[in-house]
């Protein structure tokens, strides 16, 4: 529970964070093994919805669930903050179709919303004054909702689209009670709604045995805002393009690096004008390391580091994020399934004075084969 200044909370932070700001953070799209090493692989993994071309090396049938708490700290001036977000950012499952097609479902977090801030003050009634406490409190998310099909077209070709839909809802609610137990507590829930639509494709090339490269983009589409049942306002899905690639020619090293350009201020119009959404660059490099195999299973190592600049400003200034993570992957069910894990150490940052956070990210990702 955060404490602030009246300022503060009317500022950068009325959020209660720097990365939640507008229609919230940008939680999902990536695998917990994409997560440990910063995104560089998401061009090519499977697991993550992001090139549906990746599809083509998902191998049999499976399904994929993913766990991300965050333990979240927030510095401003004469105030600190603790939370912990949990959150569940990705399902998703594919199968085969004859030989060369794979046919996959996902659901992904978009833009996660979830965020709670109270403030103490005072209401002056004459030479009285009385203390109230006032919560904000938001819960909710977008989620993205794809159904994506990849072709084999050479054994070391893969093609893929895909089709999206958004949806989902952010839940407001303003808590105000006076220290004056006879005066009734005052609560106003305020909920949105939102719907939208998308299309996306890509290509995974593998030029020699050792190398991978992946690109992929979304043509964007429209969006929709809605209160109960009327329509509030319009605005378009962010389009996006990404490339990257994967480089084995080191034994028991393989490296990745990765790219993607999000047009986030799209989304500008769909709420009010406080909600300011900028265009970014993603950034990830990996490096996965085969260590001393563990009852018989190699156990792959990764390290990873990912810089992007988040969708929506802080007080009028572009908040920044640096991770660094670290992961393993745990073969199981003689290599059928497996279980990864990481940890990402979270760093964020804009140019408004005094004001930090700071997040541990774990994440427990599980592939399951029958």
């Amino acid at each position: 529970m955060l404490v602030l200044c009246a300022t503060f909370a009317t500022s950068a932070a009325a959020q209660g964070t720097l990365s939640s700001q507008g229609f919230g953070y940008p939680a999902g799209g990536l695998s917990t093994h994409a997560e440990a090493l910063g995104g560089s692989i998401a061009e090519s993994d499977p697991l993550s919805p992001v090139n549906p071309a990746s599809l083509g090396s998902w191998g049999r049938a499976g399904l994929y669930l993913q766990y991300d708490p965050e333990y979240r700290t927030v510095q401003a001036p004469g105030a600190s903050s603790h939370t912990l977000t949990a959150r569940f950012p990705m399902i998703a499952g594919a199968l085969n179709i004859g030989t060369r097609f794979t046919f996959g479902l996902s659901a992904t977090t978009f833009l996660d919303r979830t965020w709670e801030v109270t403030r103490n003050g005072y209401v002056f009634s004459g030479a009285d004054s009385t203390l109230y406490g006032e919560k904000f409190k938001s819960d909710g998310a977008i989620n993205d909702l794809r159904a994506a099909l990849a072709y084999n077209l050479l054994p070391n070709l893969s093609i893929g689209v895909a089709a999206h839909v958004l949806t989902g809802q952010n839940r407001l609610t303003i808590t105000r009670a006076l220290a004056d137990t006879a005066t009734a507590i005052f609560s106003e829930l305020s909920t949105l709604s939102y719907t939208g639509h998308s299309a996306s494709g890509g290509i995974n090339w593998r030029p020699l045995t050792v190398l991978s490269l992946g690109v992929s983009g979304d043509a964007g589409g429209t969006m929709h805002s809605f209160r109960n049942d009327t329509s509030l306002s319009t605005a378009k899905v962010p389009k996006r393009f990404g490339f990257g690639g994967m480089f084995g020619g080191i034994s028991g090293l393989l490296l990745s690096a990765n790219a993607e350009w999000n047009g986030w201020s799209s989304l500008n119009g769909l709420g009010d004008t406080d909600a300011h959404a900028v265009d970014g660059w993603d950034y990830g490099l990996g490096a996965e390391v085969r260590a001393p195999s563990l009852f018989g299973q190699e156990i792959p190592v990764r390290l990873g580091f990912r810089k992007r600049i988040l969708p929506f400003e802080a007080a009028g200034e572009q908040v920044h994020e640096s991770d660094y993570s670290a992961g393993i992957g745990i073969p199981v069910s003689r290599g059928r399934s497996r279980v990864d894990l990481s940890v990402t150490r979270a760093n964020r940052s804009a140019n408004v004075p005094d004001v930090s956070e700071h997040g541990w990210i774990l994440s427990a990702g599980f592939f399951v084969r029958p």
